[in-house]
């Protein structure tokens, strides 16, 4: 018997990724309702679409209680480490999920927190790249909170997910990833994959708590691991 139909909360809806995530929810069967947290309106309609416009991402006081009642949140909200300065990129990573999660974790101990990371975070803030210490700080500190928090590190996201195109350089570096893909599965996967297995494991939840370039890819959806 297939689960009942869950109800979602989305961030980052205009983003790549975020935005690939959205158009699949909404067709998808098995999602009865998707919340996009947003500070702009979006200009899509849908019947089970519902917006919130909020200014300040660590504040959820005037967000209605039964809003913030879900089964599961996917957080695609992020900026480019080199868009920011480091104070202003810790409190987009760190503090805004930290935030969103403890306000949805309060109504519901049981939601499952997908978070898009990247393929060189690690928890143990030991990474060359500072985004690598940061997305590692904001994944161990979500686990901190619930044993369902999921963490997804995809490297290069290529070809459109949605109606978002990606960023210009990564639209440029698709043939090169293209190639470099028949040598490693770490190198680039398609953005409707992503969206795929994450909306998958937001309804589902998973044996694993890490989804590492190689494992995205292979995900058959249902909770299956290839």
């Amino acid at each position: 018997m297939s689960a009942a139909p869950i109800r979602l909360i989305l961030a980052g809806a205009t983003g790549f990724a975020g935005n690939a995530v959205l158009e699949q929810a909404l067709q998808d069967d098995g999602v009865a309702q998707v919340t996009v947290l947003t500070r702009r309106p979006l200009t899509l309609s849908h019947p089970k679409l519902k917006q919130i416009r909020i200014a300040d991402f660590t504040d959820y006081s005037r967000i209605p209680e039964q809003d913030l009642i879900v089964d599961a949140c996917i957080w695609c909200l992020g900026v480019s480490q080199t868009a920011v300065g480091k104070d202003e990129y810790v409190r987009i990573t760190v503090d805004y999920a930290l935030a969103a999660a403890k306000a949805l974790l309060a109504r519901n101990p049981q939601l499952r927190f997908c978070f898009l990371s990247g393929s060189r975070a690690d928890q143990q803030e030991r990474s060359k790249v500072y985004y690598g210490r940061i997305k590692g700080r904001t994944e161990r500190l979500l686990s901190e909170l619930t044993p369902n928090a999921f963490h997804f590190r995809p490297a290069m996201i290529r070809e459109p997910g949605g109606s978002v195109r990606p960023p210009r350089l990564a639209r440029a570096l698709v043939p090169l990833a293209r190639v470099l893909d028949r040598f490693s599965e770490q190198v680039s996967v398609e953005c409707l994959q992503l969206a795929r297995c994450m909306l998958d494991v937001a309804r589902h939840g998973a044996a694993q708590r890490v989804f590492d370039n190689r494992r995205i890819k292979h995900w058959r959806g249902d909770g299956i691991d290839a």
